[in-house]
This record gives structure tokens, sequence and C-alpha cells, in this order.
């Protein structure tokens, strides 16, 4: 046997660097970072959805409600000015921030008119210029029958 050889173990050369285990943090601190920054606008994006969706719903609802009635309780309900409209506005109350306008006109058309609901919804006030009332906005048409 000759004298003179090393023993060579199996862990020579093996694991990492100290600067691989630095880059590899920063590449994953980076990417997470960019997932985080993403949460915040599909939080935002959620509430913008579910403040259409309501509107919407109290919409349908209020121009169902404005269709079963009929054509001659429109004309009570909100009586016709002298441009040959009628105008009226409300709040919902068991919705906080959501009100209504509804306004009727005449058509062309004998016994027919054009009914618009408008449903408010986000922030009122001039103060708030980046982020301005929003409406959803209906419209229909309702005939007399005799």
């Amino acid at each position: 046997m000759k004298k003179g050889f090393k023993k060579q173990t199996y862990l020579a050369g093996m694991g990492f660097a100290l600067v691989e285990v630095i880059l590899a943090t920063a590449i994953l601190s980076g990417g997470l970072l960019m997932i985080v920054r993403v949460f915040p606008l599909g939080l935002e994006i959620e509430q913008k959805v579910e403040r259409y969706s309501t509107a919407s719903l109290l919409g349908q609802t209020l121009m169902e409600e404005i269709k079963r009635r009929g054509y001659d309780d429109l004309s009570e309900a909100l009586p016709e000015d002298t441009n040959g409209q009628g105008i009226g506005e409300g709040k919902f109350e068991e919705y906080q921030g959501y009100g209504y306008e509804v306004g009727w006109w005449d058509t062309e058309t004998p016994n027919l008119r054009k009914v618009r609901v408008r449903v408010l919804y986000g922030k009122a006030g001039a103060e708030d210029r980046n982020n301005p009332r929003q409406y959803l906005e209906l419209v229909t048409y309702l005939a007399r029958y005799n």
C-alpha cells in the first residue's frame, strides 16, 4: 500500500456558497413583493364589483316595481311637469350610500312612455374629484293598455 493517498470525502464540493444563498433570497423576496402588491388591487376590484352588483339588483327591483304598478300610477307618483316629463329621486333605506333617480318622458307614440331608473352609488360630493359618484342606468318603455 502506498502511503500518501488522501482519503476523499463525499461532502467535498457539495452545498451552497454564500453568494448563491443571497442571490436566491433576493429573487424570492422580489417575487413575494410583487405578489403582495397585487392583493390590494384584487380587493379594490372586488369591492367595485360588489357595489355594481348591488346597484344592479336595486335598479332591477325598482324598475320591476314601476312596471308592476303600470303606466297610470307612474303619472300619480311622479306628476308631469311643463316639459311633459316626470322626475323623482330617493334613497334606498336598507342600503347606505345608494340612491336613485326616476324619470319618464312621453314618446312620439301615443300611450307609450320611456322610463329611466338611475341608481347612484359611490362617494357623493364635488370635493372628491378622483372618485366621483357613479351610477347605473336602466331604461324601459311602459304602454297604457285600454
